[in-house]
Parts: structure tokens; sequence; C-alpha cells
């Protein structure tokens, strides 16, 4: 067993000599005061004026700062000025991500939290990893704690080793399990045999395989996640106003009549998937009825695609205005719609209940504001 723990070793060693580049955790931030002073590179090609984010290094010398390369989408254009222990940056404003890349220390992605602003100044720490990661020694040598029953059968046991190379943090689950240690990860002595692993990362495609453990031996598995669709940026940012308008229908023992109600919302997105928030609204019913509906709501998308079913519950309270009919309008409200989001639009079927149950067809329009989530 001694002689597969320092084979383990010298593998992951194998993968841990190169030093990685990374941006320091909660290091971007606007700088006030900070802004664009070179008036040759006041605006891209696009005729917009730059931003400018100054980028300071760690673990970085002089040689390597300046043979850093700087990359994004096809719409953003840089410029770049080489300073003493760091990098200014005059960047397209409305750049959504950053690649950063040297040719000896690897390469890496940063993308914005929000929207910057044009003639700006931002900063951001990119950081030089040392080349040995202290957490996975520290699991090496937890593996020498082996279970009694590997230690007494270790022909019967392997390993499993997941990379997912410059993106490190990724969670890993071997047969449905949750593993305590994040990417680069190594397992601890694991049954010989067929294992489903699973690999995630916030804002990445999850990953799955089925992966053959061999006895005494160790399997790597090395895994490239693929940033996640976010075709509908509607949802990227953290609020949402929703005006709505709703017509309705319903009939009673008597006639029917036809409720028309415009309404106003506003959402937080705790997540791509899910809204809550608060609204009031009118509503003007055929003989002669106005009330002043006032809710709280909650909206469920499937997915983050460009189009999405979707769920929206209201729930609340109606104040009725005026009245030249026997039906009463002051009464708890029930609001739902189902139906789909197509970008910034939702249409769907509708059905509310105030005292009386109303059937109809609802479109709302989603304007986001806001940071980005």
């Amino acid at each position: 067993m001694k002689k597969s723990f320092l084979l383990i070793i010298l593998i992951i060693s194998s993968f841990l000599c190169q030093a990685q580049l990374q941006v320091k955790d909660g290091s971007f931030k606007k700088v006030d005061g900070f802004v664009n002073i070179n008036i040759e590179k006041m605006f891209d090609d696009n005729d917009k004026p730059y931003a400018v984010l100054k980028i300071k290094t760690e673990n970085i010398n002089d040689k390597q700062r300046r043979e850093l390369c700087f990359g994004g989408d096809a719409q953003t254009f840089f410029e770049t000025e080489y300073k003493d222990g760091e990098v200014w940056l005059y960047i397209s404003y409305y750049a959504t991500f950053l690649k950063i890349s040297h040719p000896d220390l690897s390469s890496t992605e940063f993308w914005f939290p929000y929207d910057m602003e044009p003639k700006r100044g931002y900063e951001l720490t990119l950081v030089n990893k040392p080349a040995v990661d202290e957490e996975l020694v520290n699991r090496i040598e937890r593996l020498e704690t082996i279970t009694t029953a590997a230690a007494a059968n270790p022909d019967d046991f392997g390993y499993i080793v997941v990379k997912t190379g410059s993106l490190e943090g990724a969670t890993v689950y071997i047969d449905g399990k949750e593993m305590e240690m994040k990417t680069p990860f190594v397992s601890d002595p694991i049954k010989q045999g067929p294992h489903k692993i699973k690999v995630v990362k916030d804002g990445y495609e999850a990953y799955s395989d089925i992966v053959a453990v061999e006895g005494n031996g160790m399997k790597t598995v090395n895994v490239d996640l693929k940033k996640e669709k976010t075709t509908n940026l509607v949802r990227d940012k953290k609020f949402v106003l929703i005006p709505e308008m709703n017509l309705s229908y319903e009939s009673d023992v008597s006639r029917g009549f036809v409720v028309f109600s415009p309404q106003l919302s506003i959402e937080y997105m705790i997540h791509h998937n899910i809204g809550l928030g608060i609204g009031s609204g009118f509503l003007l019913a055929d003989p002669g009825i106005g009330a002043i509906p006032v809710f709280g709501q909650i909206s469920y998308y499937l997915n983050n695609r460009k189009v999405s079913p979707f769920l929206n519950v209201k729930i609340g309270y109606s104040f009725e205005q005026y009245n030249h009919s026997y039906h009463d309008m002051t009464e708890f409200y029930g609001f739902g719609t189902l139906g789909a989001n197509i970008n910034n639009s939702r249409i769907g079927i509708c059905l509310s209940v105030c005292n009386y149950m109303f059937l109809g067809v609802s479109y709302s329009y989603l304007i986001p504001f806001g940071k980005k989530k």
C-alpha cells in the first residue's frame, strides 16, 4: 500500500508543477476618482469611451507582467500600459469577461460581476498561485489513514483523480455523494469497478461520466467544464421591473363580465430561475367596478434559455374603490399565470380569484436593472 501511496504523490506532483494565474476573490472593485487620463486612449474602435482597469499583481515579476496577454469577446477592445507592479488596461466598458494568459503561467478567465461604466476606474488583483496546493498536500497526507478494508485488501481498491485545468474549486460527486474536497480532487481508496462521477460549478454546465476503477491503480479524469449557456440575459440582473396587462372573463348565473387588470411589480432575482417580488395594480370590471390589489409574488422559470416555461403566483388583498353593481371586490386576491418567457416578454394563461374566479390571458414585459448576480 505504501508503494501505491508514493505513486499517487508522484502522479499528483506532475500536474501541480505549473503555477496557476487567478484573480483574487473580492479584489474587483470600482475606484472613485480614478479615470482615464491618457488622452490618446480615450475611445475604442467603436468610438465609445473606455473604462480603465488597473490590474495589480502578486508573485509576478516585471518580465512576466509584460508578457501577460488579454482577451475577451469579439466586441471588446483593449489598450495596455505596463506600470511598476501593475498593468493599466483600457477596456470597452460593455465587456462581459476578461481572459488573462501567460506562456509560462497558464491562463484564467474573470467574468465581470456587473456592467462597468465609461471613463470609470476599476481594479483587481492577479495572483500567480504557488505551484503546490496546500489543501491537496494535506489531503494526500490523510490518505495514509485508509480504511481497514483497503489496507487489508489493497488490490481491491483504487483512486479517482479529477482535474479541471485552470478552473479550480469544482464540486465532485461520486455515486451521488458529494465529496468534501474540491478540484483538483483525489479520492480516498475506492472499491474497484464502475463508479458514476459528476462535476459541477456555478456558472458552468455539469459534467457526468462513468469511470472504471482498477485495483491498486488510479483513474484520472480531465474535465473541461463549459460555460453555462445564459442566452436569456434578462434574468442576469438582480432586479426586474414588470409592467403587466391581463384580460379575463367571469361568468355567473346572471351574466358574465370582463375584467381588465394593469399591474406593475418589481422582482429580486435570487437565481436565474427564481424571482421574489411585490406589486400592485388596478381591477376594472365591466359593470362599473374598480379595485386596487396589493400582492407579493414569486416567479419560477424552468431554465435560462431564450424560451422558457414559467409560472407566476401572486397572493394579496384587493381594496374596492368604487362599485356600481352587486359584485363585491374587497376580498382575498390570488392570481396565477402559466406560460412562456421569450427574452423580455412573458405570455400566458391566467387564473385569478377575487370573490369570483376569472380566466383569461396575460402579457408582461421584463425590464432588468441593477448589478449582475
